[in-house]
């Protein structure tokens, strides 16, 4: 046989040879990314739950489904009846009582862990979206995560309002139209847009954020037309402007479909006024503030040397997003969103992208590297699988012992709970805020609360009497014979001294009915 002939057939024989796609095959900065998201996942989810927040929103979706009416006045709060009360974060309510009734605290855990890291991939395949380098692509996802973790509530209103959040800005991230000459809202923005803000709406008070910005991009659009023509006159009449303010009062419009009208924009400006859920203005000396400041600190710097053209919608839009984070943290995580979406353009051409961003054609040098960049997939897969073994949802896949309640839950009074589901009885129970949500929603029979985390919503009166109790007095007895309370919970660790104290004031009226080394129970004697 020719020696030719067979050198022939094995040249073809090698060419015919199936190859694998370089689609699959990841370089070493995919891998970091991918680490990253893994390193997310599992942070999250071994987060604690606060004992406080997300259980009275449970308790607020369970009586939504039990009773298939909204409520109006604060559960479990009798002291507050008498407070204006609407349950504008009723969507919410009823999704995380769902969850919760499908698996209890580690559902609510796995839910708030996904969602999490569900807006991360959003940050990451859609607000960075174009041909810029992956580090800050990934820069963008360590703030977004930066600003969850520091702002972390669980299973909020305001954790699942970074979903509609996600949905409202998805469009405008695609499209960009302000940034096009003439450049109106595209068709899905016209869509998408409005049905994020009703569902936002109904979520969580952050909502107003959605027509705000709106309105800033066509502040932005207006400014360019007036830097082209030089007359506001013409800016005014101009079409596209014209489209996105009519863009703005559609979704202010859609802000009303809602149970109460402009009762939620009254709500959203108390909340910015007199916080209720936790939330706070902006300090700058703080974790969100750090954020929010580093942002700040690179738009100034891009926009001195960045050498791209500049629009007046990305200029308005990361103004408007700066001013609502300084007002309230809860609108942190949407500053962080524009931010993305306005500074990325602007980094164009200042950074050198790397070889696997720039795609080259595949030649015989390629393919001798190939194994090593599929070696890259290959421990993306093996992270990926070590991130799902660590996280606590491995137990029901590869055995071993579930996370106990209290792994999940951060400091849960499981031992007050216990006694008062044993020795169960009509009661009105005095406990310190920071357990007073896991009482309402542990203990069957819905016990009345002298507070909860709606503490602001409280009369005068009764928020001097609660922060007089917690600190311990004298007085304890009369404070609590004033509002016929019969249930008192006491935290030993970090109220020793009332503890000590309402042992020593034990008499007929009053007795010991239960403690361990973290807590006490009294109880007002029956005859």
């Amino acid at each position: 046989m020719d020696p030719a002939t067979d050198n022939s057939n094995e040249a073809e024989k090698q060419a015919v040879a199936p190859v694998l796609s370089d689609r699959y095959a990841l370089s070493a900065i995919d891998f970091v990314v991918v680490s990253t998201f893994v390193v997310a996942y599992v942070l999250f989810y071994y987060l604690p739950l606060p004992s406080v927040g997300v259980w009275r929103d449970v308790n607020i979706g369970r009586a939504i489904l039990a009773q298939s009416s909204l409520p109006s006045q604060p559960l479990q709060m009798p002291l507050a009846a008498e407070t204006p009360y609407r349950a504008t974060h009723w969507l919410a309510d009823i999704s995380v009582a769902l969850v919760d009734r499908i698996g209890g605290a580690e559902a609510i855990s796995l839910a708030a862990t996904l969602l999490s890291v569900g807006y991360l991939l959003f940050v990451y395949f859609l607000l960075c979206r174009g041909p810029y380098p992956a580090l800050l692509k990934l820069v963008a996802v360590v703030l977004s995560a930066a600003t969850l973790l520091f702002a972390w509530q669980g299973l909020s209103p305001a954790l699942m309002s970074a979903v509609r959040l996600a949905l409202f800005l998805a469009p405008l991230a695609i499209f960009t139209r302000w940034r096009l000459p003439n450049g109106a809202p595209s068709l899905w923005t016209w869509i998408v847009s409005p049905l994020a803000i009703i569902a936002w709406a109904n979520t969580h008070w952050t909502f107003i954020a959605g027509p705000i910005l709106i309105g800033a991009i066509a502040c932005g659009v207006a400014s360019d037309a007036v830097r082209q023509s030089g007359k506001w006159s013409e800016a005014c009449g101009n079409r596209t402007v014209q489209a996105w303010a009519w863009l703005m009062q559609l979704c202010l419009f859609a802000t009303l479909l809602n149970p109460w009208g402009f009762g939620v924009w009254s709500d959203a400006i108390a909340q910015i006024a007199v916080p209720l859920d936790g939330s706070a203005p902006l300090v700058l000396f703080s974790a969100l503030g750090l954020v929010v400041a580093l942002l700040v600190i690179a738009f100034a710097y891009l926009l001195r040397r960045s050498q791209v053209e500049i629009y007046g919608g990305d200029v308005t839009l990361f103004v408007v997003a700066a001013g609502l984070a300084a007002c309230n943290t809860h609108f942190v995580l949407t500053f962080v969103a524009i931010a993305t979406l306005v500074c990325l353009p602007l980094t164009a051409g200042m950074f050198s992208l790397s070889p696997s961003q720039t795609k080259p054609t595949t030649s015989g040098v390629d393919q001798e590297q190939r194994p090593l960049r599929f070696a890259f997939t290959m421990l993306s897969l093996l992270v990926i699988w070590i991130g799902f073994a660590l996280s606590p949802i491995s137990a029901s896949v590869l055995g071993g012992t579930p996370r106990p309640l209290v792994k999940a839950v951060d400091d849960p009074p499981l031992g007050v709970v216990q006694y008062l589901n044993e020795n169960q009885r009509p009661r009105f129970v005095f406990a310190p805020v920071v357990w007073s949500d896991w009482i309402g929603y542990a203990v069957s029979g819905s016990p009345d609360l002298f507070s909860s985390s709606d503490f602001e919503r409280l009369p005068q009166q009764a928020k001097f009497d609660y922060r007089r109790l917690v600190q311990g007095g004298a007085n304890w007895k009369r404070v609590l014979d004033r509002y016929a309370v019969d249930t008192l919970v006491i935290d030993k660790r970090t109220q020793a001294e009332f503890a000590t104290q309402a042992l020593g004031d034990i008499d007929e009226q009053w007795q010991l009915a239960w403690e361990s080394d973290h807590a006490l129970i009294l109880q007002r004697r029956i005859d």
